[in-house]
């Protein structure tokens, strides 16, 4: 039976587990130059939102929110129109390992991440996604503003991408 629960401490362990669920769920070459070090200080942040997918106790996906503005600065340099929100989180990553997909982990999760939200008093998120991502973010939050981005640069990949900006 697949369950959430939100992180409220750190561990080693659950943060081997992300790093080898996002190793399984993204193409290679798509990680942070150091991958433990990333993790363990987003998930030390009692500011972000780390959301873990459990399967009968077994950790099988993983779901980050920060708050917006704190991505602003780095995403500027692909995305020059984003622009500061206080009162909006960044949807960084999320990530579920390939054999659980289309089990409603995604719905699990982001329920979950309402729940945090409405519990900070914030209503919007943003998010930049992949285009087939895209098409299946937009079917699950009411989506207020949306543009594409013809050429995004990830990790030596080049590709289009939808910024999204959605109410909760």
């Amino acid at each position: 039976m697949l369950q959430t629960e939100v992180g409220c401490h750190y561990d080693e362990n659950i943060i081997r587990d992300i790093i080898l669920i996002k190793e399984a769920s993204f193409p290679l070459g798509w990680e942070y130059g150091d991958a433990q070090e990333y993790y363990s200080e987003m998930f030390k942040n009692k500011n972000n939102i780390n959301i873990l997918l459990k399967d009968d106790g077994k950790r099988i996906g993983y779901l980050l929110a920060i708050p917006h503005n704190d991505a602003v600065a780095e995403l500027k340099r692909d995305d020059q129109l984003i622009g500061e929100d206080a009162l909006r989180y960044y949807l960084e990553t999320v990530a579920i390992l390939p054999e659980y997909r289309k089990k409603k982990g995604f719905s699990l999760l982001l329920e979950t991440l309402k729940q945090e939200l409405e519990e900070r008093k914030v209503r919007n998120i943003s998010l930049h996604a992949r285009i087939a991502f895209s098409l299946i973010i937009q079917k699950k939050l009411k989506v207020t503003q949306i543009r594409r981005i013809a050429r995004w640069k990830y990790c030596n990949y080049e590709e289009p991408v939808d910024y999204i900006e959605a109410a909760v």
